[in-house]
């Protein structure tokens, strides 16, 4: 994305963690970011296919689709991720500790079904490059990677260092998100705390999945996901995967794949 943009979009980019197979998996946060070149660049020197929008219908209603992104034949797939708690991080500067309650929120405590329908589009569409992506591309956005990297054997601090690897973008375009800090009444500075992302808080919470689930997989299971979902996702996105075959799916608005209407 360089001849584009040093930093194209919000908070994109695509994570190079061992055991995860190059230019499949790309991540960003405001999918109405991306720049007509940007969106172009994405589609013929990455070959991105789809993008899985994790936002809330409200949030899809406010900032709107990824139009730039439709226009190349992106295929848009909403797949929300909402209901968690989110009373964990209602201190204008909250901590680890809280910041890693609310990602443990995020998994075990999203909306029923959210996950099962997550992951049943993930294995239909990881056999081609794809986005995931949420209004930051920080907390909704970092768990999900996160789950696919541990499921393909990276290492937790490669997951780590990923999460936090977001921060200098986020907070340098901060800005963009202004109406919400003015909204919840915050200071500028008190909402650039909250974009501070750190190592930290994601290997802590991935330690906690260990005690508490004894794993991502085990957590995603137990959370109805199905077996043969999880082992389509990690036989296509390991490193050993074999090249995509399959042509593009033409872009609809919205689109949901079959069995998550």
């Amino acid at each position: 994305m360089s001849a584009v943009s040093a930093a194209p979009g919000i908070n994109y980019r695509m994570p190079p963690a061992s055991g995860l197979r190059p230019g499949m998996l790309h991540r960003s946060g405001d999918l109405t970011a991306f720049t007509a070149d940007e969106a172009g660049v994405l589609v013929a020197r990455h070959g991105l296919a789809s993008v899985l929008d994790l936002r809330s219908d409200s949030e899809v209603e406010r900032y709107g689709p990824p139009s730039r992104l439709l226009a190349h034949g992106v295929r848009w797939l909403r797949v929300p991720l909402t209901g968690y708690p989110r009373d964990t991080i209602a201190a204008r500067r909250p901590g680890v500790a809280d910041r890693t309650r609310y990602l443990h929120g995020i998994l075990t405590e999203a909306a029923p079904g959210s996950w099962p329908l997550l992951f049943r589009a993930l294995a239909g569409v990881a056999d081609r490059p794809f986005l995931l992506s949420c209004h930051f591309g920080k907390d909704r956005t970092g768990v999900v990677v996160a789950a696919v990297l541990a499921l393909v054997g990276a290492p937790r601090q490669e997951i780590a260092a990923d999460y936090a690897a977001g921060m200098t973008d986020l907070v340098a375009k901060a800005d963009r998100f202004r109406d919400k800090w003015l909204r919840r009444g915050h200071t500028r500075e008190e909402y650039l705390s909250r974009l501070r992302t750190s190592p930290v808080t994601m290997e802590r919470w991935l330690a906690e999945v260990t005690t508490r689930h004894d794993g991502i997989e085990e957590a995603l299971l137990a959370l109805g996901v199905a077996a043969d979902d999880v082992a389509r996702v990690r036989g296509l996105l390991a490193a050993h995967a074999p090249a995509p075959v399959r042509p593009g799916q033409p872009a609809r608005a919205g689109d949901v794949p079959e069995g998550l209407r």
